[in-house]
């Protein structure tokens, strides 16, 4: 099988994780809001962020791992492997240890923050949402074997697992209380065994001895490598948890609220977008090794252009029924809700036309560049919120969010390619039309809103709605890109065309 092939079933593999966990936090989010609130909601939202923030703690080793499994593995070097593994777990024990403890000591002061609970039920939820982001720590050290070696179905057939339990967990909770202390119990039971489904996807894949003892030259290469990654995920965590604090801090817990219905939804359609990416690492990596750089440039034209012509309709179609989409999701639209929508698809969207550049450099073993960036959109963001969120409130923190990935992104592309001796034009085959399809298909949407489209308020018409928006949007993207064969050939309009006749013998 060769690697083309071999990616595109890796990637539809690691597809059922991340559509099962949208649609089941899709799902859970109206019963959550009847059932707790919006301010307990809100409370929630805010605990889980602070949770995703100790998972810096780890410096960046477990999203490292795959990486490292995979080069590795095309050396075919297993005591490496092993002492990969090895590293992984230490680091995540470490943080265990850490965040568990700051957990407990902190709950007093959360509350007095934040409000609503009181610090024995605080310390309840903190604690529940701190082992939640432990065990998807431990869980990412164990799938990162199978995943670097590009055997992902067995992992991801363990993660689906894992969000079918949490999902009848978190389900049951709310039938059964409408207190946030017992749903933060069942969630972090649900993790507990979502862990135990990886474990035995890596026993499945992998052969023991699992673990061996680390050189201090290995660990020293997996930890300079994995704090210069780390800033990815800080700045990711700047862009959307930080927002979610200082909005709950100058706002309330309400506005928190509101603010993490529409950005849920964004990084629902943010999770399918890099569903085109999620195997890319540990492909490029392995390829790196066989055939040397040639494989950038190759990867670049063949998968930027793809990867965009996914994921920016998918934005595009959220944008254009976004009203239709809350009132049939949630039977109202929450104040401010559509705007939060719309600016930060605009966000993640620019973020995503650097996804394939930013991959192949972590590949390449350069996350050098890709630190700098995201130091970069920290400090850009930081800054243009402390200046604008006391004068514009929510939307000030939501520009400064907007522009620091603009202008962050622009400048990592162009660096990219003259690092590489790509070009200007390789940038804009990439980008342009993907870009050019998405922005021109919204306009008629776009000017339906402006001259004062309606949009019903009860949940079947509203649901009508959606699908003639944002189905209506999709389908005007697949065919245009289809003709401009900008989307991966199994995915084009003329793919069903070849399908029928195979469909029709069976």
């Amino acid at each position: 099988m060769n690697e083309t092939r071999r990616l595109f079933r890796n990637t539809a593999a690691q597809s059922a994780p991340v559509v099962t966990a949208f649609v089941f936090s899709f799902v859970l989010a109206p019963i959550m809001l009847s059932r707790l609130g919006l301010a307990q909601f809100g409370v929630w939202a805010v605990t889980g962020a602070l949770a995703q923030y100790a998972r810096l703690l780890d410096l960046g080793i477990t999203n490292s791992l795959s990486r490292f499994v995979a080069l590795y593995e095309a050396n075919d070097d297993r005591r490496a492997i092993e002492q990969t593994v090895a590293i992984g777990l230490l680091a995540a024990t470490a943080v265990g240890a850490t965040v568990l403890a700051a957990a407990a000591l902190t709950a007093p002061l959360v509350s007095d923050l934040i409000g609503v609970l009181d610090a024995a039920e605080m310390r309840v939820v903190l604690l529940s949402s701190a082992g939640i982001a432990v065990a998807n720590l431990f869980a990412a050290v164990l799938s990162a074997v199978p995943v670097g070696m590009r055997r992902m179905g067995p992992p991801n057939v363990a993660m689906t697992a894992g969000n079918t339990t949490n999902f009848v967990a978190s389900v049951s909770a709310l039938v059964l209380s409408t207190e946030l202390t017992t749903y933060a119990l069942a969630n972090a039971g649900a993790a507990l065994v979502g862990l135990l489904l990886t474990a035995v996807s890596l026993a499945y894949v992998w052969s023991a001895p699992f673990v061996g003892r680390p050189s201090l030259g290995r660990a020293r290469e997996i930890v300079s490598f994995g704090i210069k990654s780390q800033t990815v995920t800080l700045a990711n965590l700047v862009n959307v948890q930080t927002d979610k604090l200082i909005i709950a801090a100058m706002l309330g817990p309400r506005t928190a609220g509101a603010y993490e219905i529409g950005n849920r939804i964004v990084q629902g359609i943010v999770s399918l977008g890099l569903l085109t990416l999620s195997a890319l690492i540990p492909t490029a990596t392995a390829d790196l090794v066989k055939r040397g750089k040639e494989v950038i440039s190759e990867y670049f034209g063949r998968y930027t252009v793809r990867s965009l012509a996914i994921a920016l309709p998918m934005f595009g179609a959220v944008c254009v029924s976004a009203p239709y989409l809350l009132v049939a999701w949630l039977g109202e639209i929450p104040p401010d809700s559509v705007q939060i929508i719309v600016l930060l698809s605009m966000a993640f969207a620019v973020s995503m036309a650097t996804g394939v550049a930013m991959t192949l450099t972590m590949s390449d073993g350069r996350p050098g560049l890709v630190a700098q960036t995201a130091i970069l959109v920290v400090t850009l963001n930081l800054v243009a919120t402390v200046v604008a969120a006391p004068i514009f409130g929510l939307w000030g923190v939501l520009i400064a969010t907007v522009g620091a990935e603009i202008v962050a992104s622009t400048i990592f592309l162009v660096r990219f390619n003259r690092l590489y001796g790509l070009g200007a034009r390789a940038l804009a085959d990439g980008v342009a039309g993907p870009t050019a399809v998405a922005v021109l298909a919204a306009l008629p949407f776009g000017l339906w809103y402006l001259l004062g489209g309606d949009v019903p308020d009860e949940r079947g018409p509203a649901a009508i709605g959606l699908l003639a928006t944002g189905g209506l949007y999709a389908l005007i993207c697949w065919v245009v890109e289809s003709r401009l064969e900008l989307l991966p050939e199994r995915l084009r309009v003329g793919s069903l065309r070849k399908l029928a006749p195979i469909l029709r013998r069976r």
